[in-house]
């Protein structure tokens, strides 16, 4: 994972501004008077609607502008254990096994977001193994896919950002950065995600401007793992990178008000649908 300097400050800077700026203008002409927020968000997000860094790579217009009320709760596995790899990671220094730390880490939810720790309150002896040796297994994948490097600080987050005056929120995680945190020069996402040039390029704009959006500069490369290869990939931050990702995200605020005019596509992503069993063309592509 060699990072040598692609940037200057400044220019990051300016980048910055430029896709805040296109973004902001942007949501203004396919938004209008629509999707104005009366308040502030509410807890479960009713009435609001998210641009994630999973949508935004999503190749169903209809999938996105009719979107599933949540039925999981806070404590789903994949978040709770990338949450819980990126503190062992902070931690750890590599002078002992990862797992003895993951074992303290557990031992000491009072250290963790109470969200976490309530998560893991509630779980038996084996759930909390079973949690433990996922949680191990991530952060070993993800220091061999860095090589250990030292320098790298684990304190990715899920990253929000409210786009007022409207009820839309843009959304995207990370795992670890270099460099300063309002701007960093290179960010890390460490994911399952099999590796697709074209997605890279998509989510590496969205995740830099989102992670960086009240920042001083967006990073000069983000870097993707995908678990299990043991590699990392860099896509570099340029204005054509970002404005690609600002495109994306004004296309899926057009479905968004305009949900009946979006296209269903069939793909992969059918079998999991959640408009499968009222969509005739996912239907036709399962079989049914």
């Amino acid at each position: 994972m060699s990072d040598a300097s692609a940037g200057s400050a400044p220019d990051r800077s300016q980048l910055l501004a430029d896709a805040r700026a296109r973004l902001a203008a942007g949501t203004e002409r396919v938004l209008g008077e629509r999707l104005v927020a009366e308040g502030r968000r509410p807890a479960d997000g009713s009435g609001w609607f998210d641009v994630t860094d999973h949508s935004l790579s999503g190749r169903c217009p209809a999938q996105f502008a009719h979107p599933e009320p949540s039925v999981f709760s806070e404590f789903t596995t994949t978040m709770a254990t990338r949450n819980l790899g990126r503190f062992v990671l902070q931690r750890w220094d590599g002078s002992r096994p990862v797992g003895d730390v993951t074992a303290e880490l557990l031992d000491r939810s009072d250290d963790l977001p109470q969200w976490l720790a309530n998560g893991l309150e509630s779980l038996d002896r084996s759930a909390r193994a079973a949690v433990a040796a996922s949680v191990t297994a991530w952060a070993l994948d993800a220091v061999s896919a860095v090589r250990s490097r030292p320098d790298l600080i684990w304190d990715g987050r899920n990253q929000k950002v409210n786009l007022d005056p409207y009820a839309v929120t843009l959304s995207a995680r990370w795992d670890a950065r270099l460099g300063d945190v309002r701007a960093p020069t290179t960010l890390l996402v460490h994911s399952g995600r099999v590796a697709d040039r074209a997605v890279d390029e998509l989510q590496a704009g969205f995740v830099a401007l989102v992670a960086c959006f009240r920042g001083r500069a967006v990073p000069e490369r983000v870097r993707f793992s995908t678990a299990g290869t043991g590699r990392t990939r860099a896509v570099g931050i340029t204005a054509d990178v970002l404005g690609r990702a600002v495109d994306r995200v004004l296309q899926l605020l057009g479905h968004a008000v305009q949900p009946d005019a979006a296209e269903f596509v069939a793909g992969r992503w059918c079998t999991w649908c959640h408009l499968a069993d009222e969509c005739d063309v996912g239907q036709r592509f399962l079989g049914g």
